[in-house]
């Protein structure tokens, strides 16, 4: 029980912190036009159902060739000696191409403010979207798996700061 509590403290701290690591992509031009690039990435973040997310992310990068697709991802830790696991990658790669998508139209001035509001909605979306993933789970490993995404939740806020 200790080590894997131990093991489980260790994993997470590792998962906040590489999350504060840049993800790896080419030099990005959005538009001239700020307010479409804006709902564009608008649309992929808020409105796209999570199934749906990386056939629409692959065909907006199609006419969009701007838009930062590149991801971390993440996973959850093996969970006690069950073997069950979590695996949260799909809710991280949106998450993942918000942060750097926002930023990138904030950087440009392309209409966009990266703020407190933004980064909030965007981590909102986050959450839902983890506990969607774990609604697919059996109802025995549901409560678990809500349990991880809450960890997985507050050490990306934690590490991505206030």
């Amino acid at each position: 029980m200790r080590s894997t509590k131990r093991a489980t403290v260790a994993i997470t701290s590792l998962i906040a912190f590489s999350s504060l690591l840049p993800p790896t992509a080419r030099a990005a031009t959005p538009s001239d036009g700020g307010s479409i690039d804006r709902t564009v990435i608008d649309r992929l973040v808020f409105d796209t159902p999570l199934t749906r997310f990386r056939l629409e992310r692959s065909r907006t990068k199609r006419t969009h060739r701007w838009i930062i697709t590149a991801t971390d991802g993440c996973s959850a830790p093996i969970v006690g000696s069950t073997g069950a696991s979590f695996n949260f990658r799909l809710a991280c790669e949106r998450h993942d191409l918000a942060y750097a998508n926002y930023t990138l139209l904030a950087q440009r001035d392309a209409g966009v403010e990266w703020s407190a509001e933004l980064r909030a909605r965007v981590d909102d979306q986050f959450q839902r979207d983890l506990q969607q993933l774990c609604t697919t789970r059996r109802h025995s490993q549901r409560l678990r798996c809500d349990a991880w995404a809450v960890v997985f939740f507050h050490a990306v806020r934690l590490a991505a700061g206030p």
